[in-house]
């Protein structure tokens, strides 16, 4: 099978998203022809990345909403010329803005199946990244949904990865929604006791219990709402330790100085060889952010045996099982969310069971089972096109 997939955002930028898009392509490629449309830096490149695999970085220019992306050139005609010379059996475009959506007219006008998956809630990241005020973000947000209805409509398959995003999807009025769990390449977080106590010494990680976060450091990640909870529970017993980087880096540790907290650790950028080391040195692992479609990072941190702390929101609403791998909170409640983490800070027996339940829950999404259904979809795209692989 020849399959070209579209992305706005690859490595090496750091997110959910270029990170499970790599993953899949991993798997993808041992059995099938894979090309990769990402935005690049400098003239339209291509190359060869294994010999199932190739990108075409498609010139691009640093978004400027939002620190760390970059924006595709707008050239269709070009994108529609290099997918005829590509000839793919299916195209399949992940949280598409502007390169995405480029492929999917382009695959349509040539009558190719087309996926696209909702990685983005783009109802919570489009009025904060356009600057709306207050009045305006829910007509911002109602002008999203519209948009999201008419353009994903052209695709023959949206995937959602999660049960609760596949039921708003379809809120909006579409009707070609299923659903395709994210998955992990697990044995990536492989760590050794030595590797753990290198970055606890590293970041100067204390001998107490440790709370961490780690993820981008950008707005939508609610960063506020986790130091607030922190600050409420007035642990001495505890650190915080934010593992991460990103373009609010700077806020937040500003944000906990002002608030006079002295127990937190921000690690800055970890590598993919350090996050390992870094899930081994926590405790429990704790986000307040509301805006998670999938959370891979909830994920990781069960497959490492810690219990989670999330909101009862989106993709930790189906992620996390309440009370038994880790525990739900409302969304913006910091009170709700200190209590939580507090809780399980408190019992070792309570965090032991969760931690052991979670690894059990997070062999269900693997990167191999995501794959896997993601290729039963593209071959039942085929069927009904009378194609035969």
């Amino acid at each position: 099978m020849r399959i070209a997939l579209f992305t706005d955002t690859y490595l090496p930028q750091t997110n959910g998203v270029a990170v499970y898009i790599h993953d899949a392509i991993k798997v993808l490629s041992r059995e099938h022809d894979v090309v990769l449309f990402a935005p690049g830096e400098g003239r339209l490149r291509t190359a060869q990345q294994a010999p199932n695999f190739r990108i075409h970085w498609v010139p691009s220019v640093p978004f400027p909403f939002y620190e760390g992306y970059r924006i595709a050139s707008i050239d269709y005609r070009k994108i529609g010329r290099m997918l005829q010379e590509e000839r793919p059996d299916i195209v399949h475009a992940h949280a598409p803005i502007n390169l995405g959506l480029q492929g999917v007219l382009a695959a349509k006008g040539r009558r190719i199946p087309t996926v696209i998956t909702y990685h983005t809630h783009f109802p919570d990241y489009v009025p904060h990244v356009l600057r709306l005020p207050g009045p305006l973000r829910k007509a911002g947000e109602h002008a999203v949904k519209k948009m999201i209805k008419h353009v994903f409509r052209h695709a023959d398959v949206v995937a959602a990865p999660t049960m609760e995003l596949a039921r708003e999807l379809r809120s909006y009025g579409l009707r070609n929604v299923d659903q395709i769990p994210n998955g992990m390449d697990m044995d990536s977080l492989a760590c050794t006791k030595a590797g753990a106590a290198a970055f606890r010494k590293t970041h100067r990680i204390p001998a107490r219990k440790v709370v961490l976060y780690l993820g981008r450091i950008s707005f939508e990640k609610r960063l506020d709402v986790l130091l607030e909870a922190f600050c409420m529970m007035e642990r001495e017993d505890a650190v915080l330790v934010v593992a991460g980087g990103g373009p609010y880096l700077k806020n937040f540790k500003d944000l906990a100085k002002s608030m006079g907290l002295r127990n937190v650790i921000f690690t800055g950028f970890v590598s993919d060889s350090d996050k390992g080391a870094a899930y081994a040195c926590g405790d429990i692992f704790a986000s307040a952010s509301d805006s998670e479609t999938f959370g891979l990072t909830f994920v990781e941190a069960m497959h490492m045996g810690l219990p989670v702390v999330g909101v009862k929101r989106l993709g930790p609403k189906e992620v996390i099982a309440d009370n038994r791998t880790g525990l739900l909170v409302e969304p913006g409640d910091p009170g709700a969310l200190a209590a939580a983490m507090s809780k399980l800070l408190s019992d070792k027996r309570l965090r032991e069971r969760m931690g052991r339940r979670g690894r059990i829950a997070s062999g269900k999404y693997t990167i191999e089972a995501s794959v896997d259904k993601t290729l039963r979809i593209y071959r039942r795209l085929l069927r009904r096109k009378g194609t035969v692989l």
